[in-house]
């Protein structure tokens, strides 16, 4: 419930979770315009007030995998922090009850990047009735510091976001898009340390090189050129994933679901038409997501969609071979290869390999059932007359 001043003086609360009837549409209108009469700041203590009190009623679960379509290993291994190394919905509330403190703290930071962007809206949306479009590249500038600020989970949403034209307008894409790449990379020292402790032995033992810095860096993991030492010096790419990474995903997890349910709670009260659920949308991303933090099934999938696509001959698509002696959980070892990303071809070239894309993407969807899900421009690179899809 949230107390206001109604327009004779008298205090009145407003709960968020009845339903917009005839009978109550008075109440409702006095709190629109309450909000509508009210400056910046009280549109802040509006909104801040609103998220914590609608989800400070509500005991929040994990999500379940009853109704995914995510494919999940069994195994119930646990990592030193009780974390489950495949999702596990029990084990991760669990995590939840022995962290609430911990999680209350990440849910304040949240609160305290996404309310004042949220007052931003408000004000644009009273003082001129829309947000118009010359405001849209500053909001969207905002809207991607914001999330490389928050880390690895909501890096890996803007992400997501970033190839969706149907649904935000091309500067905000422009602006996300940047999150691909512009992720601030962890220390050299630190992957090293973490590569010999996920393979078991000194460096050297596996590679002759290594690059001194990272060639790449994303939400999850960055990428280092090395050479095998295999008495060829094959080059590969070393993929590192990010310490403390699942720990991190496993708190913002539950920032996301209570966010969720405010969200939900928020679209019926306010927008009944609107009938997408979005905590079921946010379900079934966090396991997918938490999922991608096993390397070890990445690289089997990588492999198949490799072996796919050579057994049926599409030809101008390579997926790199996958080195699967050498993947782990946290590290995977694939082959090198040289490139220039999509985005950064001229438009005759993309035009050129559009229809070989297509082709290879149809058949993934439609006759293997089995697709590469994250095409965006870092994961495709093209190279003389071969078009990359880095799985």
């Amino acid at each position: 419930k949230q107390t206001f001043d109604n327009d004779d003086g008298r205090s009145e609360q407003f709960n968020m979770s009845t339903p917009v009837t005839k009978k109550n549409t008075k109440k409702n209108n006095g709190f629109r315009d309450q909000i509508a009469s009210s400056g910046a700041v009280s549109a802040a203590a509006i909104a801040t007030a609103a998220v914590n009190a609608a989800v400070s009623m509500k005991t929040l679960t994990a999500p379940s995998v009853d109704k995914s379509y995510i494919s999940l290993d069994s195994s119930k291994e646990i990592d030193l922090d009780g974390l489950p190394l495949t999702y596990d919905k029990d084990l991760i509330e669990q995590y939840w009850k022995k962290e609430r403190g911990a999680l209350n703290q990440r849910w304040s930071y949240f609160v305290s990047k996404a309310v004042p962007f949220l007052t931003r809206l408000v004000t644009l949306f009273i003082s001129e009735g829309e947000i118009n479009e010359r405001h849209i590249p500053g909001l969207s500038k905002q809207a991607r510091m914001d999330l490389q600020d928050l880390g690895p989970t909501f890096i890996k949403a803007g992400q997501m976001m970033s190839v969706r034209p149907d649904v935000l307008p091309q500067a905000t894409l422009d602006e996300l898009t940047k999150l691909q790449d512009a992720v601030i990379a962890f220390e050299t020292e630190i992957a090293v340390k973490q590569i010999e402790e996920e393979l078991g032995g000194p460096l050297g033992q596996f590679f002759t090189s290594i690059s001194e810095e990272p060639v790449a860096a994303a939400s999850l993991a960055q990428v280092y050129l090395a050479t095998l030492n295999d008495g060829n010096d094959t080059r590969v790419a070393v993929k590192v994933q990010r310490p403390q990474v699942l720990s991190t995903v496993s708190k913002d997890l539950y920032v996301l679901r209570r966010a969720a349910e405010v969200f939900q709670g928020l679209v019926e009260r306010f927008a009944p038409q609107q009938k997408t659920n979005y905590v079921s949308l946010l379900n079934e991303w966090a396991i997918g997501f938490y999922t991608e933090l096993d390397f070890q099934n990445e690289a089997r999938s990588q492999q198949k969609l490799r072996d796919a696509m050579i057994e049926a001959g599409i030809k101008g698509i390579t997926v790199p071979k996958v080195y699967e002696d050498m993947c782990t959980r946290r590290v995977l070892v694939s082959e090198w290869m040289d490139g220039v990303k999509l985005s950064q071809c001229p438009p005759d070239e993309i035009r050129e390999i559009t229809a070989v894309a297509q082709e290879a993407f149809l058949y993934q969807l439609f006759d293997l059932g089995f697709f590469h899900a994250d095409p965006v421009s870092s994961c495709c690179h093209f190279e003389l007359s071969e078009y990359f899809l880095l799985a």
